[in-house]
């Protein structure tokens, strides 16, 4: 009789043990998943959208290696043919910026988007709002950049509102 409860209470806890093992390695493969890093990104912006004196921009990232993730928020800075442009950076600002960081991960050729908006009207004593001819975008989590061709005229001494890094491709609307 002995045999026969642990044979029949026995086989299923074992299935059970070992389904347990296969999800948590799945999961640990998952965590282990290396951060993107700007040398395998490619950065476009893709649209524009403006009202009210604030501008939205769409930049797409584009895994050009392996499968990679991203969560948090890139480090930008405003730059100009001579260098860089002062450039103070707000995380969220607006609604479509303030989602909470998630993990994404991107496959070779996934997409990912970062939404960045500014004021094009003068603060204080502010003349015109210096020109910015490219975006140098560093991902969460490296000490590289990568630019992106994106024209702006960021007022408020270069200040620029981003969203976290966010999966797929996301317009400026």
């Amino acid at each position: 009789m002995r045999k026969r409860t642990l044979v029949a209470f026995g086989m299923p806890l074992l299935l059970l043990v070992a389904a347990g093992q296969a999800i948590e390695a799945t999961a640990g493969s998952r965590a282990s998943t290396p951060a993107c890093r700007a040398s395998q990104l490619q950065g476009k912006r893709l649209d524009s959208n403006g009202a009210a004196g604030t501008i939205l921009i769409s930049i797409t990232l584009k895994n050009m290696g392996a499968t990679c993730s991203f969560k948090g928020y890139p480090a930008l800075q405003i730059r100009r043919a001579q260098g860089a442009l002062p450039t103070r950076v707000v995380h969220g600002g607006l609604a479509v910026l303030s989602s909470k960081p998630k993990l994404v991960t991107l496959r070779h050729l996934g997409r990912a988007s970062v939404l960045i908006s500014y004021s094009d009207v003068p603060v204080g004593n502010e003349g015109a709002c210096p020109h910015g001819k490219a975006l140098r975008l560093r991902p969460p989590g490296d000490d590289d950049w990568l630019s992106v061709n994106a024209s702006t005229f960021a007022c408020g001494h270069g200040t620029l509102h981003v969203s976290p890094v966010l999966a797929g491709i996301r317009h400026a609307a």
